[in-house]
């Protein structure tokens, strides 16, 4: 056989820049390189064992993201998202279909949504060396100096919190709200000590924690999923792209 004829098994990629462009990274990495979406891809995107497991999009990204020193469990969950647009519109087209409710009729309409046109959020802060942002809390004054959490250390808090509440039985309630921000937070007042910061959390009033929950979600880099519709009726109203499975099953 002339292997001059045939086809080459190159894998097809491009390179992509993180909304977070690197600035929370140790390696400031700010552009991935991430092959395209093959036939091969769409074995994990129709396992209903990856969909019931959650891990769907973990083992995709782990699969399509070709750098070795920026792996999707090391990444803020806002440039995993945008690498899932990605991977989406090169796939299968920029249209994605939502289904929405009019507010004025209550009656359900379909709407597509050009993924190419949905931008990188504006108001990234600027983190220090260690990657750290600062807030002063509302209530009580105090300095805090905060981070945003990678996918893994996120994963690792939720699957936690299950098992706790799984040890527990039914009286258990989850601690997610309070654990992930005791992550979060790594510096009150320049104490840094986890137990400390442990406890100040678990102690803080709730305009200071919810003030600064809210904080982090404006800020934590990513794209802006807050869409603009006009509804059937007229009526104008904001509504937000989800990423489920659905994501990538509305062509499959």
């Amino acid at each position: 056989m002339n292997t001059d004829q045939m086809p080459s098994m190159e894998v097809a990629h491009d390179v992509v820049q993180l909304p977070s462009k690197g600035f929370y990274y140790p390696n400031k990495k700010e552009r991935v390189k991430i092959s395209y979406l093959n036939a091969a891809d769409e074995n994990i995107l129709t396992s209903m064992n990856l969909l019931e497991s959650g891990e769907m999009f973990d083992v995709l990204l782990d699969r399509k993201i070709l750098d070795k020193d920026l792996r999707p469990s090391d990444m803020l969950d806002g440039d995993r998202v945008a690498l899932l647009f990605w991977l989406r519109a090169t796939g299968y087209g920029a249209i994605f279909p939502l289904k929405l409710t009019d507010p004025a009729t209550r009656q359900t309409f379909d709407y597509d949504v050009d993924l190419t046109t949905i931008q990188y959020k504006e108001n990234m802060l600027e983190p220090n060396e260690a990657g750290e942002c600062e807030y002063t809390l509302p209530v009580c004054k105090k300095l805090v100096k905060f981070k945003f959490l990678s996918s893994g250390e996120l994963t690792k808090i939720i699957k936690e919190d299950a098992d706790r509440q799984a040890k527990l039985g039914k009286r258990a309630f989850s601690s997610l709200l309070t654990n992930k921000l005791a992550a979060q937070i790594r510096e009150v007042d320049e104490i840094r000590d986890k137990g400390q910061i442990a406890q100040f959390v678990n102690n803080m009033s709730v305009g200071d924690s919810s003030s600064l929950r809210k904080y982090i979600t404006e800020h934590e880099p990513g794209l802006d999923l807050d869409i603009e519709v006009t509804a059937p009726s007229g009526t104008r109203f904001h509504a937000k792209i989800s990423i489920t499975a659905e994501f990538f099953w509305a062509n499959l």
